[in-house]
């Protein structure tokens, strides 16, 4: 018996363990746990870990017999330093606030299991509090893209609460948060028979921005180059002002001239 277990006794390699490098996922808030949890469970399913998440990966036993001895369990060293690879990459995804409730555990099924029956179950204040969000939402002095970015974000966390909004509903609250100069497009798009896609309703906007920020600078450049003609045109006549104030006798012999030839040949 002691024969065989020795035998499917593997030495741990520090070559089967898997760094996951977190740095791009959002950290953890009282408010966004549907967002994260969808983040972190992708991202260790890519490293082929996301057993560790539920549990699923079972922890090997901590000892074996190996020819009649009691002797540390190679295969539960391996899962534990991943264990705990994963756990220190978690910590680092959870923002300072939340961080004492990780105290409670330390696997990361623990910490899983912990974080999801904290913050799994959306209460209807903070769906509440989305919508409101969302209803108030205006486009204002933000960009295009920091204006869709900004609707599309919490449509994507109702959706995660499970309460979505329907595409077509989406579209109306995009296009009742432009402003007037927007009235073009969103009359176009009101008049199809269907809505368009989000991508494809972003992209116009874009373009549309362009168009007004285009057709404001080609206005404020006339002004000034009609204003630089008049200048242009005021300073030649100051400048004659100017050259007879600074030759008071050409100024003196114009006058005279004139008065000779306005008075008809009379002088003093």
């Amino acid at each position: 018996m002691a024969e065989s277990t020795s035998a499917t006794i593997t030495t741990a390699s520090a070559g089967q363990l898997h760094h996951v490098n977190m740095a791009n996922v959002t950290k953890l808030t009282a408010s966004n746990f549907m967002m994260w949890s969808r983040q972190i469970r992708v991202l260790l399913a890519g490293y082929g870990l996301a057993g560790y998440l539920d549990g699923t990966t079972v922890a090997p036993t901590p000892t074996v017999l190996c020819e009649g001895h009691t002797i540390p369990n190679p295969e539960y060293v391996l899962w534990q330093r991943q264990d705990q690879l994963i756990v220190a990459s978690l910590l680092g995804t959870i923002s300072v606030e939340i961080q004492p409730i990780r105290s409670k555990a330390s696997t990361t099924t623990q910490i899983w299991v912990l974080l999801t029956s904290t913050y799994a179950k959306p209460t209807w204040r903070h769906i509440k509090q989305l919508r409101e969000q969302i209803k108030q939402w205006r486009k204002g002095t933000r960009s295009v893209d920091e204006y869709v970015q900004g609707l599309v974000s919490r449509f994507d966390q109702l959706a995660t609460l499970g309460k979505p909004y329907e595409h077509e509903e989406q579209i109306e609250y995009l296009l009742a948060g432009l402003p007037e100069d927007y009235k073009p497009i969103v009359d176009q798009i009101e008049g199809r028979d269907s809505p368009p896609t989000m991508p494809a309703l972003h992209e116009k906007l874009i373009n549309f921005e362009l168009k007004l920020q285009s057709q404001a600078s080609t206005i404020s450049v006339a002004p000034v180059t009609a204003n630089v003609a008049f200048n242009k045109s005021y300073g030649h006549s100051n400048n004659n002002n100017n050259y007879q104030s600074r030759n008071p006798r050409n100024s003196s012999r114009g006058s005279s001239s004139s008065s000779s030839r306005g008075g008809h040949g009379k002088g003093y």
